[in-house]
């Protein structure tokens, strides 16, 4: 998300695709509702159903699931006809556009009526009223992403954000709705099977560089992965199997996986099957597996669809609201969040629950090596301050505990729409201190509100950060 719920008050017009923020989004949706009231924000709703939020539309265009990137070429191909597009933002800031234009031109608007059903009128419509309303963001969730084209949606909607020239500026940006809560903070510290935390892949590079933070000897975190080579490559820099293929590494011939032997244990942890394919694979590699751990605040579909009546374990985990900590919201920002109550029954912090099984198998002392231990609780600001020293890449490094807290703290003295402290012990910053936060925090980098902003200095904004994550990314391809 490249700007901010927060900074959508400047919004002139804003395309909601794959989104539907009324339901999924309630808070974001009020923030929404103030661009209406406040910039008399315009709002295109694309999706197959009329939704709630297409409830409070300005303009609503019914497409074919899956015809996403085909209805931006049809909306592409009527900027380019008309010269809408930002040509001096192009000249500057875009590589590439010029093939783009070339693609576009094939889709003319019979061919987009045909593929998404939506007629030329609606399409032209869109088209004018997203050019005559700069700066406008785009908006996507999960029913862009999640399908077989999910990262050419992608592509293709930040294309069209920079046909528009609506990148780097306050009101425009794609931006991308995640849970309110926490979903880009687990994503940032490396959940993914690919990569390492701040998204530095497997390479040995990252593991050493990791070893480093961790002050632990590289040669011994190497030690504990198989060293037998698949495909010239070992288990340690190789990807893993994501969440939506787990099955595979179950049910697959043990010679077409790269690692030893097929999956034996499966852990869901805070994630339950509802939202995966394949259900009766799945459901057999349930039975197969040797051990099945679950850690919820509750018995997920998970538990129960596998019909075991051994080997299952529930370990119930506590909610927000019975622990405390850092948390990153959809726009990158930081708040921590305090404990409101003690946890219930038996239910306990993901962190002493991990932990506890670090102890089991033998490697507590390794994993919480700098962490102090209370209580059987490894203390969270001890965890903050290890990955900020790790995460150069994305600007995970400025953010301490003690700023986080001072923000969350004193938010009362941050204007609800720059996210701005004025006055205060954290007058000039932005709240949450948004990544990339530069620096150490005694730096003081007060935190990127939106990102790719070339008129603000490199101390005070993000000028620099597509560079450094492009830099990165070139860093990872070769």
């Amino acid at each position: 998300m490249t700007n901010s719920f927060n900074d959508m008050h400047n919004c002139k017009s804003a395309l909601f695709i794959g989104s539907n923020p009324a339901e999924a989004h309630p808070v974001a949706m009020q923030h929404i509702l103030i661009a209406k009231e406040k910039s008399n924000c315009k709002i295109v709703v694309a999706d197959p159903r009329r939704t709630r939020t297409a409830a409070k539309a300005d303009h609503y265009v019914s497409l074919r699931p899956g015809t996403d990137v085909a209805f931006i070429w049809g909306i592409l191909w009527h900027v380019f006809a008309n010269q809408w597009e930002d040509k001096e933002f192009i000249r500057q800031r875009v590589f590439g556009m010029d093939e783009i234009r070339e693609e576009v031109a094939k889709w003319t608007p019979a061919e987009i009526e045909r593929v998404t059903g939506v007629t030329e009128q609606e399409v032209y419509q869109t088209a004018k009223l997203l050019s005559e309303n700069r700066p406008g963001c785009v908006v996507w969730c999960m029913g862009g992403t999640q399908h077989t084209t999910g990262n050419n949606n992608t592509r293709a909607y930040c294309v069209l954000e920079l046909a528009l020239g609506n990148m780097g500026r306050s009101g425009g940006g794609a931006n991308i709705f995640r849970g309110h809560d926490n979903v880009q903070g687990a994503t940032d510290l490396g959940v993914l099977s690919h990569t390492l935390p701040g998204y530095y892949g497997l390479s040995e590079g990252a593991w050493k560089h990791w070893s480093k933070v961790w002050d632990l000897d590289f040669e011994w975190v190497k030690d504990r992965f198989d060293q037998n080579k698949y495909r010239g490559k070992q288990p340690m820099t190789n990807m893993g199997i994501p969440v939506s293929r787990w099955i595979d590494g179950v049910l697959e011939n043990k010679d077409n996986i790269e690692q030893k032997d097929n999956i034996r244990a499966m852990f869901y942890w805070g994630h339950a099957v509802n939202s995966q394919t394949r259900g009766p694979e799945m459901k057999k590699a349930m039975q197969k597996l040797d051990m099945m751990v679950i850690v919820d605040p509750y018995p997920t579909v998970a538990a129960v669809m596998n019909d075991r009546t051994d080997g299952v374990y529930l370990l119930p985990a506590t909610t927000q609201f019975e622990t405390t900590g850092s948390v990153t919201a959809s726009n990158r920002s930081l708040q921590w969040r305090e404990q409101v109550v003690q946890p219930l029954f038996e239910s306990k912090p993901d962190h002493e629950i991990m932990y506890l099984l670090s102890q089991k198998l033998g490697i507590a002392d390794q994993l919480f090596k700098h962490v102090e231990v209370k209580n059987n609780q490894p203390v969270i600001e001890d965890i903050t301050r290890e990955f900020n020293k790790g995460m150069w890449t994305i600007g995970y490094t400025g953010q301490s505990p003690e700023r986080i807290k001072a923000h969350t703290m004193n938010w009362h003295t941050f204007h609800n729409t720059t996210l701005e402290a004025e006055g205060g012990p954290a007058h000039g910053e932005t709240y949450g201190l948004p990544w990339p936060c530069w620096g150490t925090p005694e730096m003081k980098h007060p935190g990127t509100h939106i990102l790719y902003d070339t008129s603000k200095h490199v101390a005070d904004a993000a000028v620099i950060s597509a560079r450094v994550l492009a830099l990165n990314l070139k860093a990872r391809v070769y």
